[in-house]
């Protein structure tokens, strides 16, 4: 009796992993403890300015397949600051399973940046994540996300898969934001000028709590690159979104826009990670 190969890939567990991180503040520096469950785990702290956490998250994996399964819980206490970072992109592979899963959950009482790398999507993947913030009363962030639709250097296009990508943010008073974006490899939402319009890059960039001054700085600084770039305050949220050809067109706007909304969002001068110069 012939066996259907793809069914038994279906019943193939995929990785199944868990990260949860606690940031504390002792003595005028954030402290780090976590705990992990399979492949997900983070680099000893670094601290390459006074009393900021510098956590890089590893995937040894290098990329999510099958029926993959990511978790990830942050706590940020009143007084902590944590950035978050991670030291390459997130890799999402052809799928013939049900589809890989990234949840994300972070409840911010003090300060946190989460600055990731890109998340590509290569053909035939199958990708939902749920990214969550919980903001008290004090809470202070950045954070930003940049999708990238096939391997734009070698020329291959996502035409076939499925991503279903949504953020939400609460704040002290209820629901400040709540995202979603559902893509078909192949879609008239991926080439139609009202969706992506071909771009095979898109990204969102979230600050809060943000003011008029704050988004003004922001459009300055993308007056340099201002095609694809847009920026918006909703409430106090200020909301910066990309649309363009390259992911490192995207992640240097960004870049370019934290370093200069940082000392008024979060107090320190900007310091970028390390790892984003290797």
């Amino acid at each position: 009796m012939a066996v259907d190969a793809s069914r038994v890939r279906h019943r193939t567990p995929g990785w199944q992993a868990a990260l949860t991180l606690r940031y504390a503040e002792l003595g005028g520096r954030t402290l780090l403890r976590h705990e992990h469950v399979g492949p997900l785990r983070v680099q000893r702290p670094f601290f390459p300015e006074d009393g900021v956490n510098h956590t890089y998250l590893l995937h040894p994996p290098g990329g999510l397949v099958g029926d993959d399964e990511l978790r990830i819980q942050a706590d940020v206490e009143a007084g902590a600051h944590s950035l978050i970072t991670t030291p390459g992109a997130t890799k999402a592979y052809r799928n013939v399973c049900s589809g890989a899963r990234v949840t994300q959950r972070f409840n911010v009482q003090g300060a946190l940046e989460f600055l990731p790398q890109e998340t590509i999507l290569f053909d035939g993947a199958r990708l939902r994540s749920h990214t969550h913030f919980e903001l008290g009363q004090a809470a202070r962030f950045v954070s930003w996300e940049t999708l990238c639709l096939g391997k734009v250097a070698d020329e291959q296009r996502f035409t076939t898969g499925y991503a279903d990508f949504r953020t939400t943010i609460a704040g002290p008073s209820g629901l400040l934001y709540d995202d979603r974006l559902v893509l078909e490899g192949g879609s008239a939402l991926l080439r139609e000028p009202w969706g992506l319009g071909g771009s095979p890059v898109s990204g969102v960039m979230l600050a809060y709590p943000a003011d008029e001054q704050l988004l003004g700085i922001a459009r300055e600084r993308l007056r340099v690159d201002a095609e694809g770039f847009a920026a918006t305050l909703l409430d106090q949220l200020l909301v910066v979104r990309a649309l363009v050809r390259q992911s490192q067109a995207a992640l240097s706007a960004f870049r370019e826009v934290w370093s200069a909304i940082r000392p008024s969002l979060l107090g320190p001068t900007p310091c970028a990670p390390r790892i984003w110069s290797t």
